[in-house]
C-alpha cells in the first residue's frame, strides 16, 4: 500500500510501503528526515518531507491528542482521491487504530487529561478528522444513516424523517466508543442557532466532493455530519445535566461507591454507557457493563444484574457471550464471598470440585433469567459443603 501525496499538474509523489514500514520504526525524528532527504524529490513544494515528520510522530507519540494532532496533519498531504488508505478505526468490541494501508498504528488510551491536552482544532481538522473514522469497519459520514437505523431495526424510508433522526440520535447515545470519538474530535460543540454544525455540513460537503467526485455522495455525507454534530451536541449537555431525570440510575456514576438501581433496560444501557464516559480510561461495552455488574453483585442485586446483562446483550449481541462468560467468576468473588464465614475460602474449592459444571450453569442461568435462584442455591450448597482444612503437621 502507497500513500499518494498531494501533487501538481507536472509531478506526482507518492510514500511505498518500504517508506511508511522505515518511518514507524524509526527511533529519531532526524533519522526519518535523514532517510526520507536520500529521496531525491522530483519538484520543489512536495509534502513528502513533512508527510515523513508527522507520520514518524503519529507513531511515536506519546498520548491520544498527539497522535490526532499528526493524523489530522497527515491527512493534510495525501491527495483527495487516496484519503481512503488513511482511517481511523474504531469499535465497541476492539481496541481503536488510525490504519494507513495495511498498517495499524495503536491509539493511545484515552484519559481525564486528554481533552486538556487537545490542540485548538479548526473547523478542516475536525472535518478531516471525522471524514477519517471508521465504526466497526464502516465509513461514518457515508455510511452513518445506513448502520445506525438498521442496527436499531427502524425504516429508512426517509432520511428527514424524525422517527429515524431519533434511532440514529439513540445509536450515538449508547455507542460509547463512536460518542466519545466525536467529542474528541470536538463534534459536541452545536450552538442553539445550529451555526456549528452547518459550518461542519459545508465544510464535509467540500472535502467529500474532493475526494470521491460525487457530488450526491457529498452531499449525504455532510447531512450526515451536521447530525452527528447535533446528536453529540445534544446527548453531550444531557450527560453534562446538574439534575438529570433519569430514575436512580445516576447512582452508576459513582463507580462502586453505592448499590446502583436498574429500573428499566434504557437505565441500564444509559448506566454502561455513563459508565464508559466517565471511567478514566477506555472503557469498551463489554468491560463498562462488567463493572456495572459487579457493583450490582456486590451491591446483592441478583436480579437487577441479571436484567442489565439482558439489556446489554439486546443491545450488543456480539459481546453478549463473553461478557456472560465472566459472570459466574463475579458472582463468587463478589457475591458468595462476601456471604460466606470465614471458612468460605475452603468451602468453595470443595464445591467446586463437586460441581466441575458450575460456571456453565451459571451462565445458562444468566440466559435463562434465573441468575438470582441460581446464585442463592449454590451459595446454600456452599455453605452445607465440608471445609477443606489443611493438613497439621506432626
Amino acid at each position: 500500500m502507497n500513500i499518494h501525496l498531494v501533487s501538481g499538474i507536472l509531478y506526482s509523489r507518492s510514500i511505498n510501503e518500504n517508506d511508511i514500514r522505515a518511518c514507524v520504526t524509526a527511533r529519531r525524528e532526524k533519522d526519518v528526515v535523514s532517510l526520507w532527504g536520500k529521496i531525491a524529490d522530483w519538484v520543489l513544494g512536495t509534502k513528502s518531507e513533512a508527510a515523513k515528520v508527522a507520520l514518524f510522530r503519529l507513531s511515536h507519540a506519546d498520548t491520544l491528542a498527539q497522535q490526532l494532532s499528526s493524523f489530522s496533519e497527515l491527512r493534510q498531504y495525501v491527495a483527495p482521491a487516496r484519503q481512503d488508505s488513511l482511517t481511523w478505526q474504531i469499535s465497541d468490541s476492539d481496541s481503536p487504530v488510525f490504519r494507513i494501508g495495511d498498517f495499524d498504528i495503536p491509539c493511545h488510551a484515552a484519559t481525564e487529561n486528554t481533552m486538556a491536552n487537545l490542540p485548538p482544532f479548526d473547523l478542516d481538522d475536525r472535518c478531516r478528522l471525522l471524514c477519517s473514522m471508521h465504526y466497526d469497519g464502516q465509513n461514518v459520514v457515508s455510511e452513518y444513516h445506513h448502520f445506525a437505523a438498521e442496527t436499531l431495526l427502524l425504516p429508512e424510508s426517509d432520511g428527514n424523517a424524525d422517527p429515524v433522526l431519533a434511532a440514529q440520535e439513540r445509536f450515538v447515545s449508547l455507542t460509547p466508543s463512536l460518542l466519545r470519538s466525536l467529542k474528541l474530535i470536538g463534534l459536541d460543540q452545536n450552538d442553539v442557532q445550529g451555526n456549528f454544525a452547518r459550518d461542519i455540513h459545508q465544510t464535509v460537503e467540500r472535502m467529500v466532493s474532493q475526494m470521491t467526485g460525487d457530488k450526491d455522495t457529498a452531499v449525504r455525507a455532510a447531512r450526515n455530519a451536521e447530525n452527528l454534530s447535533i446528536f453529540a451536541s445534544n446527548i453531550m449537555r444531557e450527560v453534562n445535566a446538574p439534575d438529570t431525570s433519569i430514575s436512580r440510575s445516576d447512582a452508576a456514576q459513582t463507580h462502586g461507591r453505592e448499590p446502583v438501581l436498574i429500573d428499566s433496560p434504557l437505565d441500564a444501557i444509559r448506566a454502561i454507557r455513563l459508565s464508559a464516559l466517565n471511567s478514566h480510561e477506555y472503557l469498551s461495552p463489554s468491560a463498562a457493563a462488567l463493572e456495572l455488574l459487579t457493583n450490582l453483585l456486590k451491591a446483592g442485586q441478583l436480579r437487577e444484574a441479571n436484567f442489565a446483562y439482558a439489556a446489554f446483550a439486546e443491545r450488543y449481541p456480539r459481546n453478549a457471550r463473553y461478557v456472560a462468560g465472566i459472570v459466574p467468576a463475579k458472582v463468587l468473588n463478589h457475591y458468595w464471598m462476601g456471604h460466606l464465614d470465614y471458612l468460605g475460602s475452603q468451602r468453595v474449592p470443595t464445591w467446586q470440585a463437586q460441581n466441575p459444571k458450575w460456571a456453565d450453569n451459571g451462565v445458562e442461568a444468566l440466559l435463562g433469567g434465573t441468575l438470582d435462584t441460581w446464585a442463592e442455591q449454590a451459595l446454600a450448597e456452599i455453605r452445607m459443603t465440608a471445609a477443606r482444612l489443611p493438613a497439621l503437621s506432626v
